[in-house]
């Protein structure tokens, strides 16, 4: 026993009394809370910013130009494009990364499978985006009919992860798989609806660079720095294109290899070989673990056998997780939330087109044509809901998916790109909708689960 002791532990007591020290904070970034918390954060921080006397600062850093110099040429754009039309890029990159997983072998891999979450996702669009342009037909806000019909899938599962063993496994599936069709659908719209004038030159230079990226797939080309070199070429056609630029993540995203090399059974082989070789070593110090060729290259072995076991999209999806999450997202959150908040605001919320049509199209369109959708697909027999959840828990998951905030600031952005008054309210109203839902949807889904033995309310009662 103290032998194998010796073995497994080569690390000091300093070190390892840091790792118990950390490994609590560790946990936390690796939960599906985090996320979320670090959003609600800087959201807070850069509000009171934005109304404090670093006012000024604020703006100052937003509008901080950043940039190439190369001879003549210069390349400059804010910061506040940098991270809207940039790093947003690697948030949509790793939206298509999921959709193509969900689509091959997810939620979405077989009708049967995606049927409801399908419909219920069209409805959580197509309703809120029909509220709130029956509010503003005619008005200068007609246009961001597209805000409310967004979800902002960090916080809705973020949300839902605080409730626990309280929720049924199949209704968090359930919303994964409603967060990447709504994640389709705001694409869509956004290359669709939300792209003024188009420079055909740069649309077929980027087509084919995406064919170039499609080859390379296709020939099993899977290191990472031709992708990341394509990648970054097919940004700057589509950004040139007059297409928003971030669907070039979604397009490099879908060409990534979701194959892997050789079978598990064959990593199993290697394993063995491995196991075997190094039971054979009597001892090993720290010089030797550091001097030992064939140590080296048996672990070498295992570790390359490992990467070719899985595939590249799992292994570049879980990779850009967390830098995702943890910082683009929050950054995306600081620049962009950073408003001045007034009570004057707020009082013309009731008779304000654009407040009410946000308002109203995340708080009830959501939760009504998400609910009402899967209730219809269940009757005429398109699929049915995931055991153990009721129609009451589908309501509250609507609500969740109300909760809008960075998607929907994201799409107010494309919608009053030169109107500071409508963007400014737009997003005190996306706010204001987001935490309503959240805490709404949180209750609902709470009392629910905790009368889940009421037949009335049950899932063979409720569809």
């Amino acid at each position: 026993m103290s032998a194998e002791k010796r073995y497994q532990e080569f690390r000091e007591p300093l070190e390892r009394r840091f790792d118990e020290l950390t490994e609590p904070f560790n946990g936390f970034v690796r939960s599906q809370i985090s996320g979320a918390v670090l959003l609600l954060a800087v959201t807070a921080l850069a509000l009171w910013i934005a109304n404090s006397g670093l006012h000024d600062t604020y703006t100052a850093l937003e509008h901080y130009r950043l940039g190439v110099i190369a001879g003549d040429q210069t390349f400059q754009i804010t910061l506040h494009h940098w991270v809207n039309d940039g790093l947003m890029v690697l948030f949509f990159f790793m939206l298509g990364l999921e959709i193509k997983r969900e689509v091959i072998a997810g939620e979405l891999s077989s009708w049967k499978q995606s049927g409801v979450v399908f419909f219920a996702a069209i409805g959580g669009m197509l309703v809120p985006a029909a509220i709130y342009f029956a509010i503003n037909a005619g008005e200068a806000s007609q246009h961001g009919w597209g805000i409310p019909m967004a979800t902002d899938t960090a916080f809705a599962l973020g949300a839902l992860a605080f409730l626990g063993k309280k929720i049924p496994t199949g209704l968090k599936v359930f919303l994964v798989g409603l967060a990447i069709v709504d994640d389709i659908g705001a694409i869509l719209v956004i290359t669709v609806f939300y792209t003024e004038s188009l420079q055909y030159e740069m649309l077929l230079a980027g087509a084919g660079i995406l064919f170039v990226m499609t080859m390379m797939n296709a020939l099993g080309i899977r290191s990472f720095l031709p992708y990341a070199l394509f990648s970054v070429a097919l940004w700057l056609a589509i950004l040139q294109s007059g297409v928003h630029a971030t669907l070039a993540g979604v397009l490099a995203a879908l060409t990534v290899p979701a194959r892997p090399v050789q079978h598990p059974r064959q990593m199993a082989r290697t394993m063995n070989k491995a196991a075997n070789a190094l039971e054979k070593i009597k001892s090993v110090s720290k010089q030797d673990a550091l001097a030992d060729d064939k140590h080296h290259r048996i672990l070498e072995e295992v570790s390359k056998q490992s990467r070719q076991t899985r595939t590249t999209l799992r292994i570049w999806e879980n990779s850009i997780d967390r830098p995702v999450n943890l910082f683009v997202i929050p950054l995306f959150a600081f620049l962009n939330a950073g408003i001045a908040l007034s009570a004057d605001m707020f009082a013309a919320m009731p008779t304000s087109t654009l407040s009410l049509g946000i308002i109203f199209g995340l708080l009830l369109g959501k939760p009504l044509g998400i609910a009402g959708m899967a209730w219809l697909a269940t009757r005429l027999g398109w699929g049915k809901l995931p055991a153990g959840t009721k129609l009451s828990q589908i309501v509250g998951l609507g609500l969740l998916a109300g909760m809008g905030f960075t998607m929907s600031i994201f799409v107010s952005a494309l919608s009053f790109p030169g109107n500071a008054e409508l963007l400014t309210e737009a997003k005190a109203s996306i706010m204001v909708a987001t935490l309503t839902a959240g805490i709404s949807g949180l209750l609902i889904l709470y009392f629910s689960s905790q009368t889940s033995s009421d037949s009335e309310n049950g899932p063979d009662s409720s569809v």
